[in-house]
């Protein structure tokens, strides 16, 4: 290999690049591990790889019984009001368990199908509309106790470490 030239990556290190930057979005270190699924050179975040499997369950499910749910309603809302709730718990609990965690955050992800469901289904434009700000304001809030509740260990560590540096300087 010559001076200057860069070695090639193969397709598994660049996998492995972009899984880590994009879809984990949390350190690859021993705090973060409950926070992360490795998949051979995968790594994808626990929290957004279950919410995304939720919707996408709860589509299967309310596919293959269509009848079922446009005939009513109310099931519908009955999901979407679970998974709301276990989101809610979540953030109270704050489970440190990977397992217990995937399953909240899975719970969420049904509730959110059904939520989309449910707008789908509703025949009336002004509750579709209701619907919407709900889902907007709801949405809001529970990012903004996401970001001041500092549930990960990770971003935990890293505020300490910065906060020492500060400290330091």
């Amino acid at each position: 290999m010559k001076a200057g030239e860069k070695k090639e990556l193969s397709i598994k290190e660049r996998i492995k690049n972009f899984s880590e930057l994009y879809l984990a979005h949390h350190e690859i270190c021993e705090e973060c591990k409950n926070h992360v699924f490795k998949m051979g050179p995968l790594y994808l975040c626990v929290g957004c790889t279950s919410v995304f499997l939720g919707i996408v369950i709860f589509g299967i499910i309310l596919f293959s019984f269509f009848d079922v749910f446009s005939g009513s309603p109310l099931i519908i809302a009955l999901i979407s009001s679970y998974g709301v709730f276990m989101a809610l718990m979540q953030l109270f609990i704050k489970p440190k368990n990977k397992l217990l965690k995937a399953l909240m955050r899975f719970s969420l992800g049904l509730g959110m199908g059904a939520f989309f469901a449910l707008l789908v289904f509703i025949p009336n434009w002004y509750l579709k509309f209701g619907l919407l700000i709900l889902l907007g304001i709801g949405t809001l809030l529970y990012n903004i106790v996401r970001n001041y509740s500092h549930m990960d260990d990770c971003v935990q560590s890293e505020q300490d470490i910065q906060d020492t540096d500060l400290k330091i300087n």
